[in-house]
């Protein structure tokens, strides 16, 4: 199920570190000012138009100016995520769950990057803590990222249940749908299959993996003209992608 890659870092959208992740309160009850959030704000809306090179400056400086706030971590984490330096995303995502270890959006980042260093268990007990926030608003990313982590452990049975559990908090979620229409596929389930990527279609992207997928189903539910002209939309769309030498 090699689409659950992209899903399993969903959970690093910058909704949080542009201003939705938890700030700690004050004494009068309102969320304490940091001098490093302009920073944060600015460095999520670098990452966001894919100006690299300047979201890490801004996030610097936002640590450089507060090392106490968790959004400066969460945020550099996830630049450093998208750069490739793991190592340095998870100090940054560790940083962050020890300043505030209750913010789900943190334990999911945390979690994630511990599922990469095959450290399952412990991610998995992270993305746990993470949906025991009975207001944490995507709970469905941090089950997919569960069942993509159980998965790598070989826990298949475990991983399926994250899956429907994911499509239980959201109906709609285009990463566990495609998900489930791998996995009947492969268990030669075709028209449950078909079911699934008929939900995707309404919700996903037709990237070349789920092209793939569906031609593939249409293919095994003998429908010839419908495998042929998704087919043919995978090497008109994605003439370079790998998928196209699968066909």
């Amino acid at each position: 199920m090699k689409q659950l890659t992209a899903a399993f870092f969903g959970c690093l959208l910058l909704t949080a570190c542009a201003g939705g992740a938890a700030k700690k309160s004050g004494a009068n009850g309102t969320a304490d000012e940091s001098p490093a959030d302009l920073y944060v704000n600015m460095a999520a809306a670098y990452y966001q138009r894919g100006q690299m090179d300047a979201a890490l400056e801004r996030a610097l400086q936002g640590l450089a100016e507060d090392r106490r706030n968790p959004r400066v971590h969460y945020v550099l984490g996830i630049i450093y995520q998208r750069l490739g330096k793991t190592d340095e995303a998870r100090q940054r995502f560790a940083e962050a769950v020890r300043i505030e270890p209750k913010n789900p959006d943190f334990l999911n980042a945390h979690g994630s990057m511990l599922c990469l260093e095959r450290k399952y268990s412990e991610a998995i007990a992270q993305f746990e803590l993470a949906l025991q926030d009975p207001l944490y608003s995507t709970p469905e990313v941090a089950r997919m990222n569960a069942a993509d982590c159980a998965r790598r452990a070989n826990r298949r049975r475990e991983s399926e249940q994250y899956m429907r559990e994911a499509l239980s908090a959201n109906p709609n979620y285009a990463p566990a749908l495609l998900a489930m229409a791998n996995l009947n596929f492969d268990r030669g389930n075709y028209q449950d299959a078909r079911n699934y990527m008929a939900r995707y279609s309404r919700v996903g992207q037709a990237t070349p993996a789920a092209l793939l997928l569906a031609t593939r189903i249409e293919a095994r539910i003998g429908n010839a003209k419908g495998a042929k002209a998704l087919a043919d939309s995978l090497r008109k769309r994605f003439p370079d992608s790998p998928e196209v030498m699968q066909l």
